[in-house]
Parts: structure tokens; C-alpha cells; sequence
């Protein structure tokens, strides 16, 4: 049977559509992400819209601390959040997040169960964060110019090479170089000196720094981004994060450098951390927030995003492919990840010692 419409009953019609547009639109489904640069493809973006009909709006993220004041105060705006784990943990103390509901994220099989377990020390039963990539500190060596002036027979798998002072006053010459970061280098130093990595023990940061004023004048840079001193051939060691280790093999290459460099990670004396994915305890769009993780923990996309990004996934999967790639990209074994220990949370009061230590080092002559 059809319906007659009268003109009037009509132009009502139509006039309720026109209202109801913005209406509509309104809830047109979306998700709001916030993250730091270089880590997720474009053509992934994309694709997760297309397949979930979400809107994805993605911010970049400048700093742990930028992220942390937006939670904090509460009305974030966003969805997901990408935090550092360190960071995490005393987010989610504060009540910043919410409890993850892990039924909605059935990839979590796919995460790598040796991962999970060092961030229990961060997030105790993995209750707020999920784990999206990871790295380490370690070192960039030139092994040739290096092994030039030690030997041959030197283990170059040793913080030696930037903490031992008759060591690095030998590599001088060469150029050595120390990240401008605090907590990693006297995380580093402690667990070097045998001592706890995360302590708040003041003498532990005392003795950590008698030992770097002791190295400090051999220093030639303090420098948070390493590989192009290194390139350059300016520094023969330079302290690293582990994003720095296959940007560097692809300069290399594709520049056709006459240099061996070697990303090292000393055996138990190696920290990992862990960029996670968190859902804040004021976000809007829950339901589209899990398909958002679940998407990326898919071990076809988590393969995809670590090639993409440099960085290992915390995706099993993902993992291996990178291992099987041999593209220069870091790759480390399981056995090398079992070594690898987590850093932990450490006081505000600590980290305030530690930052006037660092200060002082800069009057070192």
C-alpha cells in the first residue's frame, strides 16, 4: 500500500530531517587517540577506519609529562593513550585510567606471555595497560674503530666501554658519547656498580656519580640522538635507545657507510621499557577504544607496524617475522629478553636528587 503525504505533513517531514543532520552526524562514530609520532602508519590509520567505520582522530604525543598533565586534570579527550610504563604506573595509582575488560580484547593470546610478566612489576596483573612496542638501552659501537684501539679480544658486551674510566679514557679520541637523560644513565651505572637500578637509597646516587665525575671528562657529547655523530664518524660509543639500533643499519645501508656498527646489550645488565596502550578513565568511546587495541595486536598489523616503526612488538608473531627479516632491524632473542630487567617506579624525591646530581656533572672539568 503506499502513502500519501500531504504538502504540509511533508515540508514537516523535511524540515525534521534538516534538523536531525547535525544530530546524526554528531554520532558519527570516532575515536580519539593520542600517540607518539612515527609509531603507526598512515595506511594502518586508514585501514582501521574503513574496517570498523570509526573515525580515527590522531594526535601526536611530545612527552610523558605533556600526557600526564592532560590526565591529571581531568576531560583528557582521548580515547587511547600511549604512555611510557614508568609513567603508567603512577598514572593509574592516581586513578587516571580504566580497569582493562581483556574479554573485549581477544588478541591478547597473541601478546607475548614473557612481556606481560615484567610488566607485572609496573602494572601488577597487567589490570590497566596493554603493551604495544618496547626497547632497550644499550650501546652503539663502532667495532672497528674500537676494536683499533682495545684489541681484538675486548668483550665489547660490556657497560665497560662507557662506565669503566680507564676504559673510556683510551676511546676518548674516538668520541663517546652518553644520552641526556638521567634516569637511564643512573639506572644504567647502578646496575653497573652492582647496586639496585631503580634505588632510592641517596648513597646509591652519590656513588653512581663519584663514578661518572670519573668518566665525565672522556665524555664528548651528552646527546639523545646518537646515530647521526655516529654516522658521522664523530663517536665510536654512544649510549642508545634500541629505535636508534635499525635506523642506524639502514643508513648504513642505504648510504653504503665503510663502518661496522653493532648495537650491544650487556647480559643482565640491559633495562627494557615498554610504550603501552591505555584507555583513560574519562574516555568517551570505550566500545571503539578495545576495537583500536585489538586491531593492532592482530599479528598481521603488529607485523606490519614493527616494520613500519623499527621498533619489537609485543606481539609474538611480530617478533619473529622481525628475527627472520635479518633487515638490520632489533630483533633480540627470547633468551636476551629474559635478561633484560624492568625499570621501576622511583619517588619524585629521588628524581630530584638524581637531576641535581646530573647538574653537578656538567661543572666537572
Amino acid at each position: 500500500m503506499r502513502i500519501r503525504v500531504s504538502q504540509p505533513a511533508a515540508l514537516l517531514c523535511a524540515s525534521l530531517l534538516a534538523l536531525s543532520a547535525p544530530a546524526l552526524q554528531a554520532q558519527e562514530p570516532v575515536l580519539n587517540v593520542l600517540n607518539w609520532s612515527e609509531l603507526i602508519s598512515p595506511e594502518v590509520q586508514t585501514a582501521f577506519s574503513q574496517q570498523h567505520g570509526i573515525k580515527l582522530h590522531y594526535d601526536i604525543l611530545d612527552s610523558d609529562d605533556t600526557l600526564e598533565s592532560k590526565l591529571l586534570a581531568g576531560h583528557s579527550g582521548f580515547d587511547v593513550v600511549y604512555p611510557s610504563s614508568s609513567y603508567m604506573v603512577k598514572q593509574a595509582q592516581a586513578g587516571a585510567y580504566q580497569a582493562l575488560d581483556w574479554s573485549k580484547i581477544s588478541n591478547r593470546g597473541q601478546l607475548d606471555p614473557a612481556l606481560l610478566k615484567k610488566l607485572e612489576m609496573h602494572d601488577p596483573q597487567n589490570k590497566f595497560g596493554v603493551p604495544f612496542l618496547w626497547g632497550t638501552d644499550g650501546m652503539l659501537v663502532n667495532v672497528t674503530k674500537v676494536q683499533a684501539i682495545l684489541g681484538k679480544d675486548f668483550d665489547l658486551n660490556s657497560w665497560d666501554l662507557l662506565f669503566n674510566p680507564e676504559v673510556v679514557s683510551k676511546l676518548k679520541g674516538c668520541g663517546v658519547s652518553l644520552l641526556d637523560s638521567p634516569q637511564d644513565v643512573f639506572s644504567v651505572m647502578l646496575k653497573y656498580l652492582g647496586r639496585d637500578p631503580s634505588s632510592e637509597n641517596p648513597d646509591d646516587y652519590q656513588a653512581a656519580f663519584a663514578q661518572l665525575k670519573k668518566i665525565w671528562p672522556s665524555i664528548r657529547q651528552v646527546n639523545s640522538t646518537p646515530r647521526d655523530p655516529v654516522a658521522r664518524g664523530e663517536v665510536c660509543v654512544a649510549m642508545a635507545w634500541s629505535g636508534d639500533a635499525g635506523v642506524m643499519q639502514r643508513i648504513v645501508q642505504e648510504n653504503k657507510l665503510d663502518m661496522e656498527i653493532r648495537y650491544v646489550t650487556p647480559k643482565n645488565q640491559t633495562p627494557i621499557w615498554f610504550t603501552m596502550m591505555g584507555i583513560p578513565q574519562d574516555a568517551a568511546n570505550k566500545d571503539h577504544a578495545y576495537a583500536w587495541i585489538n586491531y593492532l595486536l592482530d599479528p598481521q598489523v603488529a607485523t606490519q607496524l614493527s616494520a613500519y616503526n623499527s621498533y619489537p612488538s609485543a606481539v609474538t608473531a611480530a617478533q619473529l617475522a622481525g628475527r627472520e627479516a635479518k633487515d638490520g632491524r632489533y630483533a633480540p632473542t627470547a633468551q636476551e629478553i629474559e635478561s633484560f630487567y624492568v625499570f621501576a617506579p622511583i619517588s619524585n624525591k629521588t628524581v630530584r636528587v638524581m637531576t641535581r646530581y646530573w647538574r653537578q656533572l656538567y661543572t666537572v672539568q
